[in-house]
């Protein structure tokens, strides 16, 4: 199990729900022990300026937009830290990749890779502090570049999704103990199927073979990714009935940021 740095999956957590969530900032269950009365002078905290708020509140807020092209290319976005998820379509021969840049120039992490083209949806800004500023697009072909909230992400509402790719899925209704999830793919390449709580994530599937794969599907899970260039099919059974395939996510049901 890889647990996520406990800001992200808080800030992931608020952008999903729109609730509140006290600050982790002790192990989890655990509460922070009462400190000693001080005795030294009271300190004076300053108040942050009105441009420093509004630049936090930016940052905080998925990046949205949409980005055609072809060949190489750097896409200024708006400042975030905040997860989001990112769709790319490429056609064309050759390697095509997608990497975030942060503020100083520096490439962060691969969001989309592929030979001879590539479709697929995955999340970006886990655990990164930095604002994600720009994305560094390689490639030999044409492409097309959606930046999205993780709001939007494809739902699984049924017992069965299948795909084929990357994607990202959220689950209605979240796992609520007793459930199981398999795993099915073909195909050569390595797959890798993963789970998210509010408190961690969760390895449900990470093989290379063609194969099946049945994991505990952790209490609390209300987002699944999928990585990996074959086709796949998810599972969930347990004690609950689920009751409808897969679809897009009424807007209705969007929570706003």
């Amino acid at each position: 199990m890889r647990v996520l740095p406990v800001a992200a999956t808080v800030g992931l957590v608020l952008s999903l729900a729109g609730c509140s969530t006290i600050p982790l900032s002790f192990p989890y269950g655990v509460r922070a022990p009462t400190p000693p009365p001080s005795t030294a002078p009271p300190s004076v905290t300053p108040t942050p300026t009105e441009t420093e708020t509004e630049t936090e509140t930016e940052t905080s807020r998925a990046a949205v937009g949409h980005y055609r092209g072809s060949g190489d290319r750097l896409i200024p976005i708006k400042p975030t830290t905040a997860a989001g998820l990112i769709t790319v379509v490429a056609r064309g021969r050759g390697s095509f990749m997608v990497q975030s840049v942060d503020a100083s120039g520096d490439d962060v992490e691969f969001l989309a890779e592929g030979e001879n083209g590539y479709r697929g949806t995955r999340m970006y800004n886990l655990g990164d502090e930095e604002p994600v500023a720009a994305l560094r697009v390689t490639a030999r072909g044409s492409w097309k570049i959606t930046l999205k909230s993780v709001q939007e992400a494809r739902v699984w509402s049924g017992p069965t999704v299948r795909g084929f790719g990357d994607d990202v899925l959220y689950l209605e209704p979240e796992a609520e103990g007793g459930e199981t999830i398999t795993s099915a793919f073909t195909g050569d390449e390595h797959f890798a199927v993963e789970g998210y709580t509010e408190e961690d994530s969760s390895l449900l599937a990470n093989e290379v073979d063609p194969g099946e794969v049945e994991e505990e599907l952790p209490d609390g899970t209300f987002l699944v990714t999928v990585e990996g260039d074959v086709p796949w099919k998810l599972r969930r059974s347990g004690p609950h009935r689920i009751q409808r395939a897969t679809g897009p996510r009424p807007r209705e049901d969007l929570v706003p940021l």
